[in-house]
Formats: structure tokens, sequence, C-alpha cells
């Protein structure tokens, strides 16, 4: 664990190490299925190859690290949970290390690693802020929607380029704007007819691919491309389903303990249930999604 990472970004620290970290265990098959047609973008644009070592920022339950381990087809042995010297990295063939500030997400993580028997990939918990690995040490970084919650953004992508080799590449996916993805845009315009929705906080300017661009190019990366991605995304086998999901967002909590009046909530909530209801197909809900690919390289001099 990283001390220094934790203390880098106490407040995402402790909202995932808490309820936002259960809540994301507690539906990581519905994440994992919702993400589908997203994630395969990234691993496009990512071009993982055998041989390579990738770090994977923002890791979650390590999902796509055990992928990004698998397409680098390394053989590191047993590292699961381990941090790897220049020595160690030197010496494999191919591996991937997921980096995230969640502890009982990265149990989960390792314990997925240890059921598909990849050997070649490991977990750290820290801050990509105050990325522990050493500089140079990777050939891919990627990101699963794992980079919108620094406190101080420029400071994570210069400490991200300086893991990466020189011409090192760097992929990741981040959402649009909500109204652009209907799994929060229905629920968010339905409490928003009633009361006035949370102000935008600094992880809002990944919705703004010039925000982006500037970001990216003012912290070492040069050939930054940024595409949207527009896919459908399946949030549930029905709308009770989709409900008991929407109902557990902690933004969705927040709002529902605003209001005063619990039979309002209940109108708001069945106004949303409605809608939802309108996606339904035979095999579940399915809602449109909105996210921007962000590719770049590491620049010589970063």
């Amino acid at each position: 664990m990283t001390e220094l990472g934790l203390v880098a970004n106490a407040v995402q620290a402790q909202r995932w190490n808490g309820a936002s970290g259960s809540y994301w265990i507690k539906h990581r098959e519905r994440h994992l299925a919702e993400h589908q047609h997203l994630t395969p973008h990234l691993f496009r644009a990512a071009r993982i190859s055998p041989g390579e070592r990738v770090l994977d920022v923002g890791c979650g339950c390590g999902d796509t690290t055990i992928a990004a381990a698998q397409a680098a087809n390394g053989a590191a042995g047993e590292r699961t949970g381990v941090w790897l010297s220049r020595q160690e990295m030197s010496m494999l063939t191919g591996c991937a290390v997921g980096l995230d500030l969640s502890a009982p997400m990265l149990r989960v993580a390792r314990l997925l690693a240890k059921e598909t028997s990849t050997a070649n990939v490991g977990f750290a918990q820290g801050d990509a802020q105050v990325c522990p690995l050493r500089p140079s040490s990777c050939d891919v970084v990627i990101s699963n929607f794992g980079v919108m919650f620094f406190n101080k953004p420029s400071v994570a992508f210069e400490s991200i380029a300086t893991v990466l080799r020189p011409g090192g590449r760097l992929a990741f996916l981040c959402w649009q704007d909500d109204t652009k993805n209907e799994v929060f845009a229905i629920p968010l315009r339905a409490f928003g007819v009633y009361k006035r929705l949370p102000d935008p906080d600094i992880n809002d300017m990944f919705v703004d691919p010039q925000l982006v661009m500037d970001l990216l190019s003012s912290t070492g990366w040069k050939k930054i491309e940024i595409t949207p991605v527009n896919e459908q995304a399946w949030i549930g086998s029905d709308v009770d389903d989709v409900m008991s999901y929407i109902r557990g967002m902690p933004v969705i909590r927040s709002l529902a303990a605003d209001f005063a009046d619990q039979a309002l909530t209940e109108r708001v909530l069945a106004n949303v249930a409605e809608q939802y209801a309108s996606r339904q197909r035979c095999d579940g809900v399915w809602v449109r999604a909105a996210a921007w690919l962000v590719t770049a390289l590491r620049a010589p001099d970063s």
C-alpha cells in the first residue's frame, strides 16, 4: 500500500475504500455487462502485444488488468499482489499491473486473478498522482473509466508519463456528459425538475475534449487523439432490477435524502422507472452510452 498515494487524494481514497467501493463490488458483473461494447474500443486502441508491460490506472476489481495481462501473454510466475522491481520487470516477457486506491476492490482483483490462473499480473494500492512504478518501466498505460477521480489531474498525468518508456502508449475511456448517458441522465433529469443538481466538480473536465487535449499536451504527451464512442449499454434484466441498481447509486441516494417529501421521491422514481421501461428489450434494459476514447504517446522529453 502506498500511504503517500492515499494522502495525495484522501477524499477519493475514503470514497473508494468505503461505500463507493462496496457498491462497485456488488455490481461488478452488471458494470462488466454495461461496458461490454465500450471496453473493446479501449483494447483495440491500446494494441497490447505479447511481451509488453502494461499499467492499468484505476483498475478497480481488476477485470481489465487481467485482460491486459492475457494480451501481454507473459510468463511472470505468481506475482499477484506484489510490486515488481526493475530487475524482475526486465526478466518478464509480458505482464500487467493494476493500480487503484481501493483495498476492497483490489482484494476482489487478486481473487479473480487466482481464479483465472493469470500469473503475469500484479496489483498495488496507491494513487497514480504519486505512481510507485519506476520511470520508463511500462510500454502501455490503459484506464477503463479510472482517470476521472484525480484531485490534481495535471500531476497525475505527469506522473503517468514518467512510468512509460519514451514513445509509450496511453489509452483510456472517460464518460461524455451525463446528459448523453442515459444510465445517469434519466434519473438526474427526473430529480432536476424538483431540485438543483450538484455543481460540477473537477472530474467533469473530462467531458470536454478540448480540456482533455490541453491537459495532456501540457503534461508530456504528443499525438493526442480523442474519439467519440457511442454504444448501447445493458444495465439490467428488467425494470425492477434496474431500479434496484439506480436506487443504490450514491448520487441518487443523496438526492433522494434531500427530499423532505417521501411521496414526491417515489413519484420521481416512478417516472424514472417508466423511462427505463420504454427501453426494455427481450434480453434486458438497454440505454444509450457515450464515452471519449483518448490515445496519446509519451513525448521523448517528458
